[in-house]
Formats: structure tokens, C-alpha cells, sequence
């Protein structure tokens, strides 16, 4: 194990872009996609983080963040959660986990950031949970992007 390596392990993250894509993702990711196009925002069951952690499991058959799977139910213990497990904030534990890439070259399948919630692209728009759903947010208001499973 290199130094990188015990430096990520040491921190309890692990960056899981290192992965390629599944060879079905596509269609895995639409099923995903389709399965939660109706489900409302819930803290710990359906929220952004575990809503993009799906896709990305769809998407290179790793959960990315087993370790948040039961240990929060709202706002308060997420906050809480990603104190003591993540990096501190949801922005910098998506850093720790995935390589940052320009808007410009994101595509379908990799993670959109977005008022304060992370949503998973498809084209020119990305897919973030809401209280009724899925809702699409376009490309421009994206502030930050991160890539799935291409290296």
C-alpha cells in the first residue's frame, strides 16, 4: 500500500472514480433513475447524498459511501455525520471521493452540485431530489462537477 493509500484510509475516505463503468450502467442508471423519478426528499432514505450514491452504484457497482448508509435521519445528524465521518461539509466529502472536472465536460453519469445538493446528470441537465421527485436543473446553474467511474 502506498502513501496515498494510507493517508485516504487513514482519513476513512476513498475515492471511488478510480473504477470504470459497469458494462449494462446505462440501462442500469435509467432503471435507478426510473425507480426514484416519484420518491420525495427524505433525510437518510432518499436525500441528494444517498440519491447520487445509488447512481454511482448503478453506475460502477461500488457504493461510494457505505459508511453514511443508517447514520442520519435529518438535517442535524447529517450535519453530524458529515462532521465525524465525512470531510466536514457535503461539498468537501464529494471532493474526497471523486475527481472534480470542469462543467464544460460533464456527461450522463457523473455529479452535479447545486445550491447546496448533488444531483446526477443526464445530457445537459442533471436530476436532483426534491419534495415531489426528481427535478431537472439545467447546466448553468451547476456551481461544481465530479466524475463517475472514467478514470
Amino acid at each position: 500500500m502506498g502513501r496515498l493509500d494510507n493517508l485516504v484510509e487513514q482519513a476513512g475516505l476513498w475515492i471511488c472514480n478510480l473504477s470504470s463503468r459497469v458494462s449494462d450502467w446505462e440501462s442500469a442508471l435509467s432503471a435507478y433513475l426510473m425507480s426514484k423519478r416519484n420518491e420525495p426528499f427524505e433525510y437518510g432514505s432518499n436525500d441528494c447524498c444517498l440519491f447520487a450514491a445509488g447512481a454511482v452504484e448503478a453506475i460502477t457497482g461500488e457504493n461510494p459511501i457505505p459508511e453514511f448508509i443508517g447514520s442520519y435521519d435529518s438535517l442535524k445528524t447529517s450535519i453530524k455525520a458529515l462532521k465525524t465521518i465525512g470531510a466536514g461539509t457535503l461539498e468537501k466529502t464529494m471532493d474526497a471521493k471523486f475527481s472534480e472536472i470542469q462543467i464544460g465536460y460533464a456527461q450522463t453519469g457523473d455529479l452535479a452540485f447545486h445550491d447546496g445538493s448533488i444531483g446526477v446528470i443526464i445530457d445537459a441537465d442533471a436530476l436532483f431530489v426534491s419534495d415531489d421527485g426528481l427535478v431537472r436543473i439545467s447546466r448553468d446553474k451547476w456551481s461544481k462537477t465530479w466524475s463517475v467511474g472514467r478514470g
